[in-house]
């Protein structure tokens, strides 16, 4: 008969309680946890997979942090382009006012003034900081204020051409800033097409509409001159060229002057040597815009000669203003629709974290119903080792000579 050593039977019974109370502590912390797999050990194919899909989850989750940085300093700039359009508005009025009004120089100046702490405004609008303390306009020198005004009151920009963008999505990058280059810079000045001017030096008190382009085809984008050889007639010459366009034609208190894809009108009582020029439209910052507004209603309108410059003036301002108009509502346009984009990767991304989630529980959660039965019976056979252990340990020789 094999005889089992007493240190022996200590030591499996140890072992075997040991290995109950491991295996019962094993699923109460799958329990607590909800997870089956605690360890590599417990199943490396799952456990594999579970790292891959976890890091996949936690890249989801940096998406959808990214999209709320990139939402509220969107929605910051959608605010400021806002607010700056209402600005271009009520310069809008003012000047139509001036211009249509039997204003003295004191009402003008009064209007300056009032465009002058619009000119204030915009510079402010221009240099707006997020809540992190980071210029919207800079582009990527995000640190740096991108408009300075110089001696004459002329804004120069600092920043660069720079567009920032945020991972939104896997194959989602979605542009978060616009460079104020772009922003306060980017409208074209006249009809967006060309520019009128009518030289300083004229005596007359003539003056020219903006115009239009009536043949988009015809119209080269050159540079004209329409000089006046008396008050009553005129000649047009192609400037870029060195071409006459036009000779000896009659004028017309606000005729139509048609020529090269293009049409404009002279008003008034030009003079023998007055000159207006036509040439291809540029960019045109808004400060510049206010600034010259606020200018030619500072300055006397004492001479008929004054009077056309200044009537010059505001409806060449006029137009700047509508082209800043239609430009303001075109970016403001693209950063709605981004902060569309946004909003539509959100629900995008919270579905396949969803999904992530739910691939993540499935091949790594706890069947409760499974995981209580389990548990029952790792503390039945440790209960049953227990006793087990006790009844052995208090049998002795003595026992059986009674």
């Amino acid at each position: 008969m094999l005889r089992i050593a007493t240190a022996q039977f200590y030591q499996q019974g140890a072992k075997a309680m040991n290995g109950g109370q491991m295996a019962l502590a094993k699923v109460q912390q799958q329990m607590a946890t909800g997870q089956r797999i605690l360890a590599n050990a417990d199943d490396p194919v799952g456990s594999a997979r579970l790292l891959s899909l976890k890091d996949e989850l936690g890249r989801y989750d940096q998406y959808q942090r990214n999209i709320d940085v990139a939402s509220g300093r969107m929605s910051l700039e959608e605010s400021t382009l806002g607010d700056a359009g209402e600005l271009l508005q009520r310069t809008r009025e003012l000047t139509i006012q001036a211009n249509n009004a039997p204003l003295n120089d004191n009402d003008r100046r009064d209007i300056a003034k009032e465009i002058r702490q619009i000119h204030s405004q915009m510079f402010s609008l221009a240099n707006t900081k997020d809540g992190d303390g980071e210029y919207l306009f800079s582009g990527f020198q995000s640190r740096s204020q991108p408009f300075v005004l110089d001696a004459n009151n002329q804004a120069i920009y600092q920043g660069d051409q720079g567009q920032r963008l945020v991972k939104a999505g896997p194959t989602l990058d979605v542009p978060v800033s616009d460079s104020g280059d772009e922003v306060f810079r980017g409208a074209l000045n006249g009809n967006g097409s060309f520019r009128v001017t009518a030289t300083a030096t004229n005596t007359g008190n003539g003056s020219i509409a903006v115009g239009s382009v009536t043949d988009p085809t015809a119209f080269a984008g050159h540079s004209y001159s329409i000089a006046f050889t008396s008050a009553t007639t005129f000649d047009v010459t192609d400037t870029t060229t060195g071409t006459a366009v036009l000779s000896n034609q009659s004028y017309k208190d606000e005729g139509s002057i048609q020529f090269a894809g293009l049409q404009t009108a002279v008003s008034g009582s030009p003079a023998a040597g007055d000159t207006f020029t036509i040439q291809p439209a540029t960019r045109q910052d808004f400060f510049k815009t206010l600034d010259d507004l606020a200018t030619a209603l500072e300055t006397s309108g004492g001479t008929p000669a004054k009077g056309a410059q200044l009537n010059q003036a505001l409806a060449n301002g006029l137009a700047a203003l509508d082209q800043g108009l239609e430009h303001l509502t075109g970016v403001r346009a693209k950063a709605g629709s981004r902060l569309k984009a946004l909003e539509e990767q959100t629900t995008v991304n919270g579905d396949f974290a969803t999904h992530l989630q739910q691939t993540i529980n499935d091949v790594g959660g706890l069947d409760y119903a499974e995981a209580a039965t389990r548990l029952s019976q790792e503390t039945f056979t440790l209960q049953v080792a227990q006793q087990s252990f006790v009844r052995i340990q208090s049998l002795s020789l003595f026992n059986y000579m009674r």
